[in-house]
């Protein structure tokens, strides 16, 4: 898949072809602060998961930080290197791990705010005719994809786990509430 080819993410129907350039900042801003609002109303749930196969809210809080700096170190790695390939970034093992256990919703909610910020300005410095470089990338599946795609890529996580926070707090409280 290239950046030209569309996708769409099965589970929340986020669409990449639909995110332009000048929109990426501005909504990787705002889900940062939707997800950081939610974590701090109810931090006696941030560490519950509602079932085995679901995270915990600070552990889909602290994945998001994590991508916004991920990201945003890749994006220089494919300015300067042509078409390069990327580690992966080890998600699963990060849990495994425990590297997310000291993780609380007030520090989450420090963090993310200042890792959207940083990826936000690095973004947005990159000049347009740079977006269209291409990198290897492995996800979802090993394929060439570009600047832009990591962008949109970046969008696509914090809004997909800002609405896995949504749930889980309902899960876990019968509440509703959408920031």
């Amino acid at each position: 898949m290239t950046d030209s080819d569309q996708f769409r993410c099965e589970l929340c129907g986020f669409d990449f072809e639909q995110v332009g350039q000048l929109t990426i900042g501005p909504r990787v801003i705002r889900s940062a602060g939707a997800i950081a609002a939610l974590i701090t109303e109810r931090p006696e749930l941030g560490s519950l998961r509602p079932s085995p196969e679901r995270w915990s809210v600070n552990e889909y809080a602290a994945h998001v930080r994590d991508v916004f700096i991920l990201i945003r170190d890749r994006l220089v790695v494919g300015l300067v290197e042509e078409n390069p390939g990327f580690k992966p970034g080890y998600k699963d093992e990060r849990l495994a791990l425990g590297l997310y256990a000291a993780d609380t919703a007030a520090a989450l909610a420090n963090e993310l705010p200042p890792a959207a910020a940083m990826f936000t300005r690095l973004f947005d410095a990159i000049d347009p005719t740079h977006l269209m470089r291409p990198v290897q990338y492995g996800f979802p599946d090993p394929s060439e994809q570009t600047l832009l795609w990591m962008g949109r890529q970046a969008v696509h996580e914090s809004e997909h786990h800002h609405l896995d926070i949504i749930e889980n707090l309902r899960l876990l409280s019968g509440t509703t509430k959408v920031v």
